[in-house]
Formats: structure tokens, C-alpha cells, sequence
């Protein structure tokens, strides 16, 4: 592409920058030098490319079966050939040959019939005196006295609705759960109903409750909610009562899921569970709490100040746990039924437990110079791990990388730079994160440090969620 002509004029023919001219030059060189080096023997197909035979055999079967969807296709070719299909590569294979879908059925060349007012009474009439016939009989008797064609399914369904309003479906009962001692369970979530006046845009208070004294372990407010958030908010708490519980309940949120939180729960052998999917009635105790929280607290403010609101929201926790009465405990606070504790956590895991949030995290492979690219962003670690693969480890400080001779980089803040939207809209306008990021030279690792502390943690077997035959070993 160069030869013969300058830098300048291929940028303007072209319309690409020198820099980016420079860099595919860069690249082919490499390219061309691992071929000479080590050339492939065996390249692989092109990528999504089926074997000319396969293909033939798809055209034919969807030429002989136009009006058969994708999924109808992969079925006979499995049940034919023994071999399977993916859909999408049926739908390629239509598109490049030109095989159209035929409908199975001729689109209709009339107006569907509607009934008529009078129509729809005469047919609910009808229906209301003879409602021990069946949809057939019911659908013969109008037809054959009042000439009102209508098929035995329409006959059915307006039976059904008008079943349903003589006798309505019985209200649902509830099943109401509880735990008989403190720490046993601990419900958290998010509400998401506090807008700052000074900054317009949402707070997020972060709570966790105990499910038997109905007290708040931990509440406080935040700008941004990350699973890092979460997981520190569970340690305060953890710390704040010397006590590991036994399980915790989250809805499916992305702060309150993802292999960190699994991995931290896992190895203090807390059972993690998530609520059913649109269904708040799980985590019923919190959000009944968060209405008290808006009618007690936030409702006596005229301004919602990010900083006000933290500095007053201990003041109302401890009205909450120790003054205000529950139904639930005949009128007591929760702080009686928090006295009946009866076990604690070992002090040396407490003082610990961030060693105990890290994950590993698929590898990466170096390139040149020592750039990697993480969401989209740049990110630099050392020149000299050019061509090599690393591991990577998630902790909640940020990221950890092990070359192969166990030398340690780290990147701090990854869950709160990297991880955010590569594009935000801010103060009226879209801007894009084009900084670099740089791994820096670590001596000590709090990852590698677990493996010392006094809560011993076999060898994971087979990574189930939720951990549900697990004893509570981190118990004194």
C-alpha cells in the first residue's frame, strides 16, 4: 500500500490516519514473520463455513420443504443424516442460495367477522342458559337458531369468562417464613426512590436485614451500586455483629450477582440465594421495610442532600433496631431479639475477610508493547510480557495479573472505571472514555494470603451454587 506513494497520500485517498496506517503495517509485518518462523500446517475452515457436502444436502431439504422454518430444517437433516445443524447456519444457507420461506397457508382474502353488539348478547345469552352443554352443542344451537356462526373454541372462551365471573379464583395465601434465631438469614436489596434535589439523579440505599429480629445490619446511601459495594457492605456488617450468616437472600440485580459474590460467599460457606424472577414478595420483609424508611425518614426532609441524608441515617438505624416495636416480635425491638445471638464468627476471619473476595478471570494474551484491552479500553502491563498469556484475578480492590513466573501486577478501581459504560452521557452530552490504564508492579498479594488464615477451606469439588449442603465451619 505504500510503495511508492507517501504516508500523506494514501491517508487521503483512503481517508485513514497515518497512526492507523502505521499500525496495520505493523501488523502484517508480524504476521508475515510468524508465518516464516512457524508456518500453520493444518489452517483451519473459514470461520462458519459447513462442508460443501453438508451444504448441498441443506439446500436440497429446504428446496423440498419450503414452508418449513429453521428449527423444522435442523430436525429432518438430524433425523436424516445423523448430524446436526445449527439454525442460524440453515438461515445463512437460505439467504446465499436465494430460498425463499414459503407461508404455509395462503394469507386470507377477506376481513375476519366480528360480532356485532347485539350479536355478542345474543351468544352470551345463549351460553348463560345452557351452560351444562359442551363448546360443540353450544356453537350447533346458535348457528342453527339465531344463524350466528361461531366455532367451538370462541364458544369455550366466552364460557370460561363468564365462569369466571360468577365464581372469581380464590385469593393466593401466602406462605410466611421465618427464622427462630438472629443471623440466619439476611435479607438485602435496593430502593431506588431517593432523588437528590442538589444533583437530580437517584440515590441508592443499600440494606441488609435479619430475617428473625427484623434489624438493619447495614444501611447506607450511595451514588453508585457495584457487587464490590455489596460485598463490603456484608463484611461491615459481619464485623459490626462478629457473626458470618448463615445465608442471604438478593433479587437478581447485576449488583447482587456475578462469581465474585459466589466465590466470596463460598468459601465463608454462606448460602447465596436469588429471589425468583418478578417476584418481591421473597424479599417482602425488606420491602416493607423500605415503605416504613420513606414515611419515617426521608419524607421529613424538604431537601434530599446526598451528605445531610448519610449523616442522619445512623441516627434513624439505631431508632429502628432499638426503639421501634414489630409486629412480628409482639411490639419489642429488634435489638431484644439480636441479644439472643448464640454463636460468633473466629476473630482472625474477621479481620480478614477481604482476602476471601477473589475470583479468576478468563486469561488474557499480551500484545504488542504490552497493551491488552479490557470493555473496550486500553490497558498497559509491561513491554516484556509481549506474545504472552496471564492470569487474571478479581479482587475487590480491582485486578491482579501472574505472568508465568508468578511476578504481580496491579490495576486498582476496576469495577468503577473499566467496568462502567465505555460512552456516558454527562451534563447534557455523550463523552467517551479514551484514557489508558496502567498495571503497576505488586510485592504482596491479599489473594495469595488466604491460604494461611485459620478458616481452612477444602478444595472446591464442583462449583454448585447456592452451596446448600455445606456446614457453618467459620463458627466458633
Amino acid at each position: 500500500m505504500l510503495a511508492g506513494e507517501s504516508v500523506a497520500e494514501v491517508s487521503e485517498k483512503f481517508k485513514v490516519c497515518s497512526a492507523s496506517l502505521y499500525k496495520l503495517r505493523r501488523r502484517a509485518r508480524d504476521a508475515v514473520r510468524r508465518e516464516i518462523e512457524k508456518p500453520v500446517k493444518n489452517k483451519k475452515p473459514a470461520y462458519n463455513r459447513t462442508l460443501q457436502e453438508k451444504e448441498d444436502k441443506i439446500v436440497r431439504l429446504c428446496q423440498r420443504h419450503p414452508a418449513l422454518i429453521s428449527y423444522r430444517i435442523s430436525r429432518k437433516f438430524q433425523q436424516i443424516e445423523n448430524e446436526t445443524v445449527n439454525l442460524k447456519t440453515v438461515q445463512r444457507i437460505r439467504k446465499r442460495h436465494f430460498l425463499p420461506r414459503v407461508a404455509q397457508r395462503p394469507s386470507p382474502t377477506f376481513k375476519a367477522h366480528r360480532f356485532t353488539a347485539a350479536e355478542k348478547l345474543i351468544i352470551q345469552q345463549t351460553i348463560k342458559d345452557k351452560m351444562f352443554l359442551g363448546s360443540e352443542r353450544l356453537a350447533w344451537d346458535i348457528r342453527n337458531r339465531y344463524g350466528i356462526n361461531i366455532s367451538p373454541s370462541t364458544a369455550k372462551r366466552i364460557k370460561q369468562g363468564i365462569l369466571l365471573e360468577l365464581k372469581p379464583p380464590p385469593k393466593p395465601r401466602w406462605q410466611f417464613y421465618q427464622r427462630n434465631h438472629p443471623h440466619r438469614l439476611w435479607h438485602g436489596d435496593l430502593t431506588e426512590k431517593v432523588t437528590l434535589t442538589d444533583e437530580d439523579r437517584t440515590a441508592f440505599q443499600l440494606t441488609l436485614l435479619d430475617d428473625s429480629s427484623r434489624a438493619y445490619m447495614f444501611c447506607d446511601l450511595f451514588r453508585e451500586v457495584t457487587v464490590n459495594t455489596t460485598i463490603k457492605a456484608v463484611i461491615a456488617a459481619m464485623r459490626k455483629y462478629g457473626t458470618i450468616p448463615q445465608a442471604v437472600v438478593f433479587d437478581n440485580g447485576s449488583f447482587f450477582r456475578g462469581k465474585l459474590l459466589q466465590e466470596f460467599c463460598w468459601r465463608l460457606n454462606i448460602r447465596l440465594i436469588h429471589s425468583a424472577v418478578n417476584h418481591p414478595q421473597t424479599n417482602g420483609k425488606l420491602e416493607r421495610a423500605f415503605r416504613d424508611d420513606m414515611n419515617e425518614f426521608y419524607h421529613r426532609f424538604d431537601e434530599w442532600k446526598l451528605q445531610a441524608l448519610k449523616r442522619k441515617l445512623p441516627e434513624y438505624v439505631s431508632y429502628r433496631n432499638e426503639v421501634r416495636g414489630h409486629f412480628a416480635l409482639e411490639g419489642k425491638p429488634s435489638a431484644c431479639r439480636l441479644k439472643e445471638q448464640d454463636y460468633f464468627a473466629l476473630p482472625n476471619a474477621l479481620n480478614n475477610l477481604e482476602r476471601f473476595a477473589h475470583c479468576e478471570r478468563p486469561t488474557k494474551r499480551i500484545g504488542a508493547s504490552g497493551l491488552m484491552y479490557f470493555n473496550g479500553r486500553r490497558v498497559y502491563i509491561s513491554p516484556k510480557l509481549a506474545g504472552e498469556k496471564i492470569k487474571i484475578f478479581e479482587t475487590l480492590d480491582g485486578l491482579e495479573a501472574e505472568d508465568k513466573q508468578g511476578r504481580l501486577y496491579f490495576l486498582p478501581d476496576y469495577k468503577t472505571k473499566i467496568c462502567r459504560l465505555l460512552e456516558r452521557f454527562v451534563c447534557g452530552s455523550w463523552t467517551k472514555d479514551d484514557k489508558t490504564y496502567y498495571f503497576k508492579p505488586i510485592r504482596v498479594s491479599k489473594r495469595l494470603e488466604t491460604e494461611n488464615q485459620m478458616l481452612r477451606v477444602q478444595t472446591k469439588p464442583n462449583h454448585a451454587s447456592n452451596c446448600e449442603n455445606r456446614s457453618h465451619s467459620a463458627v466458633a
